[in-house]
């Protein structure tokens, strides 16, 4: 269904022409269509067009036929309307039909567990669906929408040509549901205006939410950047996706920052998090940046704008009032206790502590990570 449709507007499957109740309502009236045609002023030859369907039912015709049969004008526009509306959607899927292999590029399995899709057959009928629910009117014009994010998709991709095309659809039906989550939470929440100053003000609270468990940072995380213009939703990763975060403008005044849980700890988690800020914070309003989660964690960026938002996240999560004590920690990370110690001082979760030693290679990837705390989006 289309976002923002009526669940309960009935679209039947077959729709007769208003000729038909035209042809029921003068049977009823005992009117022949002769008479008919002399008292509204029409040709017999059209009031038989009308009734077999072959003419339209225009609004000039229907108040006249108000007139001459005590039906309103409404209802033979209704029903006129109905009629051309299921002419056009007969005529639309049959276009569709040539398209329907285009539904391969797509994680069919995924996308018929999250309900998006009734089965993961490739069909005319799931074509049309899937064309709903990303809200584009067909093929080409779905392509031609994400060409903007083309770029995006492929900084958040690393696999051979094939790969990255199966990634970048996934990536796609992520971005897709992320959005969808992002404009539902602005209904809910009705966030404030961006205000560059008060996210900059929140983020201390924001980084002390790393010392909470799931439960608790998992509501006050989008409440609190709500208040400062940011959407911020949580998508589990989808296979073939290697993304760990987003940033795209919904509005100029709205934000949304879409998290993964593509390593399900929490050192990744914030880490992605604070870079999407970064991006918020530092770059402009008009691009979506699409982060690779492999690229975060070896620091393999070509972009200088993904390198900004690295040294954002790194330096916010410790900041540098506790670089001398991290650059201790580094040089003997061992015992554990120590990264315990260290993360108290620093008010910040021991597992991002963990991860930040990791990634700069004074701890094995194997090494401490039961500091770590599990992160499992829904």
């Amino acid at each position: 269904m289309t976002p923002g449709a009526d669940p309960l507007a009935y679209a039947p499957d077959s729709v007769p022409h208003p000729g038909e109740t035209l042809q029921d309502t003068l049977d009823a009236l005992g009117i022949p269509q002769a008479d008919l045609a002399r008292r509204a002023g029409l040709s017999t030859k059209h009031i038989n067009q009308v009734i077999k369907g072959t003419a339209p039912l225009s609004p000039d015709t229907a108040l006249l036929l108000e007139r001459t049969t005590g039906v309103p004008a409404a209802m033979w526009n209704a029903l006129e309307a109905a009629y051309r509306t299921q002419q056009a959607r007969e005529e639309e899927s049959k276009s569709l039909t040539s398209r329907v292999d285009w539904l391969s590029h797509f994680p069919l399995a995924e996308l018929a567990k999250l309900k998006v899709l009734p089965n993961r057959e490739k069909t005319t009928a799931n074509l049309l669906k899937l064309l709903d629910w990303f809200g584009v009117a067909d093929p080409d014009t779905a392509e031609d929408v994400w060409r903007n994010y083309r770029t995006a998709f492929r900084r958040s991709t690393v696999q051979e040509p094939a790969e990255r095309t199966a990634a970048e659809y996934a990536t796609a039906v992520w971005l897709r549901l992320a959005e969808l989550r992002a404009r539902q939470l602005v209904k809910e929440l009705a966030p404030q205006p961006y205000s560059k100053h008060k996210l900059t003000a929140l983020l201390p609270k924001l980084r002390a939410l790393t010392l909470t468990g799931q439960d608790t940072w998992a509501d006050k995380l989008p409440r609190l950047c709500a208040e400062v213009g940011v959407a911020v939703v949580f998508v589990p990763a989808l296979p073939k996706t290697k993304v760990s975060g987003a940033t795209r403008w919904l509005t100029s005044d709205t934000v949304m920052v879409a998290l993964s849980d593509r390593f399900k700890r929490d050192d990744q988690f914030w880490f992605s998090f604070f870079h999407e800020l970064g991006h918020v914070l530092l770059h402009g309003k008009r691009l979506t940046f699409m982060d690779d989660s492999d690229n975060l964690r070896s620091g393999t960026q070509t972009d200088p704008a993904e390198d900004e938002a690295n040294e954002f996240a790194a330096s916010t999560l410790i900041p540098h009032t506790h670089a001398a004590a991290y650059q201790q920690l580094r040089a003997r990370p061992t015992p554990f206790t120590l990264i315990e110690a260290f993360a108290r001082n620093a008010g910040i979760s021991p597992g991002v502590v963990v991860g930040r030693l990791q990634h700069d290679g004074a701890l094995n990837w194997s090494h401490g990570n039961n500091l770590k705390r599990p992160v499992e989006l829904t």
